[in-house]
């Protein structure tokens, strides 16, 4: 295996290369498509299970960058243990310091550009926290989809990307998925007892008892508003990624660290959203913050803080969903960051509708998603198909941009070794 970062060895052929070097991007991809999923449908369970919009966000902007980076440090400490046993003794504790000369094929990485790496991302969790309980997990994933759309007007523009006509039939399929999973929810909403129990009603969302319950129609307006929203600062984080890993070879294991810290203190600065008043929220004041991080923490441990908090104490407790969430979330941005530098950030999405349509069919299990699992309409099933026919029209042709030094191939191809055809190489003298 080449490490992140070391040219490789001398190749002699074919039988020379070990199945991991012949197919890791492959390997990658499926553990990437999985994994995504998976990390979904148990997002979708704490989400239900927390219920509150403050319970979300806090969970949001708080706890999980705060877990997930724990989670990186003991991973990296792995990574740098591994590279020690191979050979490759220039690398320790010192690697992860900033202004690291080995952080990337061109030396040391600004902070500011870890800082702006997660941005977005943190962004996107904020925005999307609070409906999260409120929208069904089929449109939420067809819904993340627009992420694509927006990537590509922003990558147009920002780092040249260029599109050929497969490509806008992709994007086109992916708007058509939406449209066509929301049609009886908009063109012909039940909101009967029997159309609630049916999901057939646009203003409806199910509990994490299994019951549904209808909210007021400018209320659901606004949780779909805000997932929707959601997408775009999702997609230009995507974006800037694929700018800084492509242009500089970045390391994947020090842009997750760097950007993990980071995003800490992004979630931080961000905690004033959880006082903007919201539909059917209670109203918080700055000075309740940290009594409702420690109510997050009571519903976490499976106790419910107010009378209404009954989804803290379903069984299984919301703790097991959030150990076996963090497992498959730091798995999947660690194949995510590593798909984006040798493909394209949009490639990448449009792989993750694969993930997207597994993640509709987990939701109808029980075993995964306990009494909120719910049969997909045809609806939601019709959206899914179009939304993987637009993966596969999408990557007729690949993507042409200007980055740097790297190609301008991005998506007609899979590249067996850790860095990008015609990438810088690190220099062998650093120390």
């Amino acid at each position: 295996m080449v490490a992140e970062g070391q040219e490789p060895l001398a190749d002699n052929g074919p039988a020379a290369q070990s199945v991991w070097d012949r197919f890791n991007t492959a390997i990658l991809f499926v553990v990437f498509v999985t994994f995504r999923a998976m990390d979904r449908v148990f997002l979708k369970d704490i989400s239900n299970a927390l219920h509150r919009a403050s319970y979300n966000l806090v969970w949001g902007n708080i706890l999980w960058p705060l877990f997930i980076q724990i989670m990186t440090a003991g991973m990296l400490l792995g990574y740098i243990s591994y590279l020690r046993c191979q050979g490759h003794t220039e690398y320790n504790l010192k690697f992860f310091l900033p202004g690291s000369p080995r952080a990337s094929s061109v030396g040391a990485v600004p902070l500011y550009q870890m800082a702006l790496f997660s941005l977005g991302d943190q962004l996107n969790a904020a925005i999307s926290a609070p409906p999260s309980a409120y929208v069904s997990l089929p449109i939420q994933s067809v819904m993340s989809n627009m992420i694509l759309v927006w990537m590509a007007i922003i990558a147009f523009f920002w780092i040249g990307n260029r599109y050929k006509l497969c490509h806008y039939l992709g994007m086109a399929i992916v708007l058509l998925s939406i449209v066509v999973q929301l049609w009886q929810k908009l063109f012909n909403s039940d909101c009967t007892a029997g159309g609630i129990q049916d999901d057939k009603c646009l203003f409806a969302y199910q509990k994490s008892d299994g019951e549904f319950a209808k909210l007021a129609g400018n209320s659901m307006l606004v949780w779909y508003g805000l997932f929707f929203l959601s997408t775009l600062p999702g997609a230009a984080g995507n974006v800037y990624k694929q700018k800084i890993l492509q242009s500089k070879d970045v390391d994947v294991w020090y842009a997750t660290w760097w950007s993990g810290n980071f995003q800490v203190l992004w979630g931080w600065a961000l905690v004033w959203v959880m006082w903007i008043p919201l539909p059917d929220q209670d109203v918080l004041s700055p000075g309740q913050t940290f009594s409702e991080v420690g109510k997050t923490f009571q519903c976490f441990g499976g106790h419910a803080p107010r009378p209404s908090d009954t989804g803290c104490e379903q069984s299984p407790p919301p703790w097991i969903w959030l150990i076996l969430y963090l497992s498959f979330n730091i798995t999947f941005n660690m194949a995510l960051l590593t798909l984006t530098k040798r493909m394209s950030a949009a490639w990448a999405q449009v792989a993750t509708v694969l993930c997207l349509d597994l993640t509709n069919i987990f939701s109808q299990s029980t075993f995964l998603m306990g009494k909120s699992a719910h049969a997909m309409s045809t609806g939601d099933w019709f959206g899914t198909a179009l939304a993987s026919i637009a993966l596969f029209v999408y990557n007729r042709e690949p993507e042409i941009n200007n980055i740097g030094a790297v190609n301008n191939v991005a998506g007609g191809s899979m590249i067996s070794d850790g860095h990008m055809p015609g990438s810088f190489q690190r220099p062998t003298n650093q120390s």
